[in-house]
This record gives structure tokens, C-alpha cells and sequence, in this order.
């Protein structure tokens, strides 16, 4: 397949790399010392599963550089979606499709006015990993699952094709029930990890073992499951359950990408998780308190850290 990594970071610069090692035609679009280092030394992912480079690696800071794609994995940042959008256009044939592994939710409804909706796919990474060096990822842990789907969630040539490459690739492709679940139960577990993790400044294993903050999370998820449910999107009863539990799971070291970020003084994607919450619980009527406090603490650090 033909395959545009649409911000190669610690997601796109893992699986976009385990693609091309599989022998997929893979362009990498990245900015900075980033690309500076991949397009001299090829790019490198340091990984339990095995370490891989690709090398030469076809990379620029220009999607339309690399032709029309059937594939492109858009991973940027949330705060990044219309630019980015805009930005792959000419990558973007009448069959290509965009499969997004983004934090939030909102980037759906961006991708599809920008692009058309026929082209969104849906897509839900679950993998630790990030870039430890210019032109290095490091990748955490055992993980490394990719949920993708058609929103419909029908069986497309494209979807097929896309998830035989990854299987051949050696990366975990489940293929999900539905789709929209999926995304909106990720949403579910980001925001609740996100609202822990930033409002304590602490890993996921101080928040969940501190009753205090333990009741927090689940506060977090409770208000997150009330919109969606009134937004009629399809989570299961027990939607707060399942999240605690994977939470329960995970890492005790686990923080999220926004807490990293707040911790270096970077722009955050705060309107796209707990803020999103919190925007749409005004449009619903839904009372978020939680997601409300969580959004009020980070807003002075959103575009960086404030001027002193």
C-alpha cells in the first residue's frame, strides 16, 4: 500500500515505521530537526518487539511531495486538525482513506467538512510511545494496537487492504463492533487519565490509588458517559466500569500526552479533551463541574507556559 503518515511523533513514526519495514511504500511528513535527522539517518524506533530503522526514509515536511496516498495516518495534534487537514488535500484521491489518531473528538466533524466525509475513516491508537530524539521513537511497553473502521463499520476494499498491512506488519489490528464506540470510549478513558493527571501534576498510579483522586476519575468518566448518552452514541452501561478497569491496567508511570506537555511548558490540547467536555455539556445540557474546573486550571497554560 501507498501510505502517508501525516505527523510522524511517537504513534505515526511507530506503526508508520513497522509498515515500511513490512515493505510498504511509506512517506513520513515531519518538521523541524526531526526530519532533519530522519532524511540523514533514516528513522529509528526503539521497541520491546525489536528495534527497526528505515533507512533511507522517504520524509519531507510536504505531504503532496509524496503523491496521492491510499492510506494516510493523520497524527497530529488536536490544535493542528484544520491546518493539517488542509495541508494533505493533494494526497487525497477519490479512494483515499484518512484515518486519524487524534486525542478528542471533535477532530471527526473538522476532517470530514475539510476533506468530505467519504474519506474519514476511524481510527483509535493504543500504544505508549514518543520521540526521544530528533529521528528516534521509542516505543513503551508491549503495546501496540490499532482499531480502524469505516464509520459505517463496513468491510472496504481500503479498510481490508489497510488491516492485511497491518497484520503483515507484525501490528495488532482488532477489528471493532463499532467503530463510534470505540472512539467515544477512548475519548471516555482520555479525558478521565487527562482531568487526573494535570489538576494533581502526578502519574496515573498516585491517582487512581489516592481515594480522594480516585473519586475525581470517576467523576470525570461519569460526566463524559452522561453527554455522549445524550448525544445517543453507543457506550455500554457500564461504560465507567470498563474505563476504571483499564485504567486499572495501565502503567503506574502512565501519564497523559497533556500533562508531558504542561510539564515542558507546551501548547496542550486542552480544548480538545476536558475542554470539548465541558462545551458540550453546555450544548446538551449536561453539568460537567469537573471537566469545567479541569479545562479553568489548564486555560492559562494553553498556548504555553504564561508569560511571568
Amino acid at each position: 500500500m501507498k501510505i502517508i503518515v501525516m505527523g510522524t511523533g511517537g504513534v505515526g513514526g511507530y506503526f508508520g515505521a513497522r509498515l515500511a519495514a513490512a515493505g510498504h511504500d511509506v512517506g513520513f511528513v515531519a518538521r523541524g530537526k526531526h526530519l532533519e535527522a530522519i532524511k540523514a539517518d533514516g528513522l529509528k524506533v526503539l521497541s520491546e518487539h525489536g528495534d527497526v530503522t528505515i533507512h533511507p526514509a522517504k520524509a519531507s515536511d510536504n505531504p503532496a511531495d509524496f503523491g496521492i496516498a491510499d492510506i494516510i495516518l493523520f497524527c497530529v495534534k488536536a490544535y493542528d486538525t484544520e491546518t493539517a487537514a488542509e495541508l494533505i488535500k493533494p494526497a487525497v484521491g477519490p479512494e483515499t482513506g484518512v484515518i486519524p489518531f487524534l486525542n478528542g473528538i471533535a477532530h471527526m466533524d473538522i476532517l470530514q467538512r475539510v476533506l468530505g466525509p467519504g474519506h474519514v475513516l476511524g481510527g483509535v491508537a493504543n500504544i505508549s510511545a514518543l520521540i526521544e530524539a530528533p529521528g528516534v521513537v521509542r516505543h513503551f511497553a508491549q503495546m501496540q494496537i490499532l482499531r480502524v473502521g469505516e464509520i459505517d463499520n463496513s468491510a472496504s476494499p481500503r479498510i481490508l487492504a489497510f488491516r492485511e498491512a497491518c497484520a503483515e506488519a507484525g501490528i495488532e489490528v482488532p477489528v471493532p463492533e463499532n467503530i463510534e464506540r470505540e472512539l467515544w470510549q477512548k475519548f471516555v478513558m482520555i479525558c478521565t487519565l487527562a482531568g487526573a493527571n494535570c489538576l494533581t501534576r502526578e502519574p496515573l498510579g498516585i491517582c487512581r490509588s489516592n481515594p480522594a483522586t480516585r473519586a475525581l476519575m470517576v467523576e470525570l468518566a461519569s460526566e463524559v458517559v452522561s453527554v455522549a448518552r445524550t448525544l445517543g452514541k453507543p457506550l455500554p452501561d457500564d461504560q465507567v466500569e470498563r474505563t476504571m478497569a483499564v485504567l486499572d491496567m495501565l502503567p503506574e508511570g502512565m501519564k497523559a500526552s497533556i500533562l508531558a506537555a504542561l510539564e515542558r511548558g507546551d501548547k496542550l490540547e486542552a480544548s480538545a479533551l476536558n475542554g470539548s467536555v465541558a462545551r458540550l455539556g453546555v450544548e446538551t445540557g449536561v453539568d460537567t463541574p469537573m471537566h469545567r474546573a479541569v479545562y479553568a486550571a489548564l486555560a492559562p497554560h494553553e498556548f504555553g507556559a504564561p508569560a511571568a
